[in-house]
């Protein structure tokens, strides 16, 4: 009989003799409380001749289990269970519950742990902090019990396709297991200790090994399995690519971003981490010298990560690009977040020199090595001054100034998508849902960041709906509005993220809203020599006619945005009108109902721009 059938059955039966022995016993006791009821004896002398009879009931018992006592065996055969039954962490007492009718017996099922454990069959995991005592055997109660190298060498013999995985998430989820095991095992049999290893040619747990004939009996593609042929890493390179991604997952809570936690994971002893170290990311690795992790700086110091080589080859093109639309789902259909993956290159954001400055610092300061440095600058400095925030940034000027541009711009040179808070569905009707919804757009971010394993950019449009200053009436609106007010001064207070916030009117923004923002830039209208620029950038060169002329067209006072929709409408006009090139009159006409526009929404005297004294 194959070793898990056998251990199955063994269980099951000795469940069902025990109870009907427990019965047994519970009507002696009756009966010699009731004087003159007939006596019976029950059918077994003790719990010892029940386990030894239920073992010699199960025939076939594989060759490999004939040296193991009958407590052993029950041990083991419920052990087994709870892990098909997926039980992630069974303690010891947890095994013996289900096999003891008198707690005297305890020790007996104690011994036949300490056989198995002795035999491979089974190991212990770190006592926990707190165990009422550290003495073994009866330490193991309050231990988790783990099937060991023996059980996983003698289980894969006669199994093949039945073992066969599934799924290339199904392969990943047994290396992460195994990771796992590793981590909780706190003595040196998972670790290196010989300085003279060839760690490229090491393959030292069984429990691998395992995994390897499933991945050989598997008909279907495995990338992860794959990934590590390709690129010729040993076990302990692929092991730390493996915990990178389960640690990105959240699968992993062990820091496997640390490269000396890893070290001291998989190597014991001064000389043996060095070499591990080295051989992990060392100029000549693998890991290093395929790009499968990096850091921002380009050197690996004490923090790395996956590079997107690495996550593409482990979960696979399609897996990813699903990964992807389901994230983007769940942020629509959960969060009050809109989702973007912008792609705006540096030539298309034009500003003041000045402006760019300062963008180009607020990149700098969430790019790794920036964290790393103001994290040391913050070392520094008084207590009271707090620790490292995240970037908070407003941006003001006129409609059509980049703005929103600025912020797709920061959030693609980040590589991070874009949340769009939707101020019309924060804003509720209803009395306290509203700043409830508050409470949820960083409660939401904060869930997001931890799912994406970095930062991504906030965007509040038009923050003046949502960051509006405070009033000092008592109706049920004005307390309504003063509350969101608070909870978003709140909520800044302690913001870990980036977040850019755009307004047209920042005279409408309470005050108290103006320390809360790292940064406070104002996109002004373009001057002459930059409107220039932004019509040669938005113009089709080849396709204008040899009288537009682009000073005059820059003289107009355009921003950025009118010269967008300029150029736009006479792309259409010209394609209604089926002519091959943009005349300068069409151009023109377009520019200055664009400025008439703007006339009669703020008047005829309104100036463009704001009253830089206001900052």
């Amino acid at each position: 009989m194959e070793l898990g059938q056998f251990l199955i059955c063994l269980a099951s039966r000795h469940e069902q003799a025990k109870d009907s022995y427990e019965e047994e016993l519970k009507d002696l006791w009756k009966n010699k409380k009731k004087r003159g009821a007939r006596h019976t004896e029950p059918s077994f002398d003790d719990e010892r001749a029940l386990m030894k009879e239920v073992v010699n009931s199960v025939r076939a018992k594989p060759a490999c289990l004939k040296k193991l006592s009958p407590q052993a065996l029950g041990c083991l055969a419920y052990l087994f269970r709870c892990k098909m039954q997926n039980d992630p962490f069974t303690e010891g007492h947890e095994i013996i519950a289900k096999l003891v009718c008198d707690p005297e017996h305890t020790i007996d099922y104690l011994k036949g742990f300490a056989e198995l454990k002795e035999l491979g069959w089974i190991r212990f995991l770190e006592t926990p902090s707190g165990a009422f005592t550290d003495q073994e055997p009866f330490c193991w109660l309050q231990t988790s019990v783990e099937l060991g190298e023996t059980f996983q060498k003698n289980i894969g013999e006669g199994t093949h396709n039945s073992q066969q995985f599934t799924s290339n998430d199904a392969y990943l989820d047994a290396v992460i297991n195994y990771l796992k095991a590793m981590i909780s095992d706190d003595s040196s049999a998972y670790r290196v200790t010989d300085h003279g290893l060839d760690l490229y040619a090491a393959e030292p747990f069984a429990w691998h090994r395992r995994i390897i004939m499933r991945v050989q009996a598997s008909t279907i593609a495995l990338p992860a399995a794959q990934l590590q042929h390709t690129y010729k890493l040993s076990i302990y390179q692929f092991l730390t690519l493996i915990g990178l991604l389960a640690l990105r997952e959240g699968d992993l809570r062990y820091d496997f971003s640390d490269t000396n936690d890893v070290t001291r994971l998989f190597a014991k002893g001064r000389i043996c981490r060095k070499q591990m170290q080295e051989h992990l990311y060392g100029e000549k690795s693998p890991l290093q010298q395929s790009k499968l992790i990096e850091s921002s700086h380009g050197s690996f110091g004490e923090s790395v990560q996956l590079s997107q080589t690495a996550l593409t080859a482990l979960i696979g093109k399609q897996e990813l690009k699903k990964s992807r639309q389901e994230l983007e789902q769940r942020v629509k259909k959960k969060t009050f977040f809109d989702y973007e993956e912008p792609k705006v290159k540096k030539d298309s954001v034009m500003l003041p020199v000045k402006t760019m400055e300062t963008i180009k610092s607020i990149l700098f300061s969430e790019s790794y090595i920036g964290k790393r440095i103001r994290k040391g600058w913050h070392a520094t400095l008084p207590a009271a001054c707090g620790s490292p925030t995240g970037s908070t940034v407003l941006l003001y000027g006129p409609p059509g100034t980049g703005k929103t541009l600025t912020a797709q711009y920061i959030a693609s040179e980040l590589k991070q998508p874009l949340l769009k808070i939707d101020a019309a569905k924060v804003l509720s009707c209803w009395v306290g849902e509203s700043e409830q919804h508050v409470r949820r757009i960083f409660d939401d971010y904060s869930m997001l960041q931890k799912e994406f394993g970095k930062s991504p950019v906030l965007l509040l449009n038009e923050a003046d709906q949502l960051l509006g200053s405070r009033g000092t009436g008592t109706s049920s609106v004005d307390r309504m509005n003063n509350n969101l007010q608070n909870l978003f001064l709140e909520g800044l207070e302690r913001f870990s993220g980036v977040l850019v916030a755009t307004t047209n009117r920042r005279e409408l923004l309470d005050n108290a809203f103006s320390r809360r923002f790292n940064y406070k830039l104002e996109l002004p209208p373009p001057d002459r020599l930059l409107r220039m620029e932004l019509w040669k950038n938005h113009l089709p060169e080849k396709r204008l006619e040899a009288d537009v002329d682009i000073g005059q067209l820059a003289d107009l006072g355009l921003t950025g945005g009118e010269i967008r929709l300029v150029v736009e409408r006479a792309v259409r006009i010209a394609a209604y009108r089926g002519q091959p090139k943009i005349r300068h009159a069409t151009l023109k006409e377009i520019a200055h109902e664009e400025l008439n526009a703007r006339m009669k929404q703020f008047g005829s005297t309104r100036k463009i721009g704001f009253d830089i004294t206001s900052s």
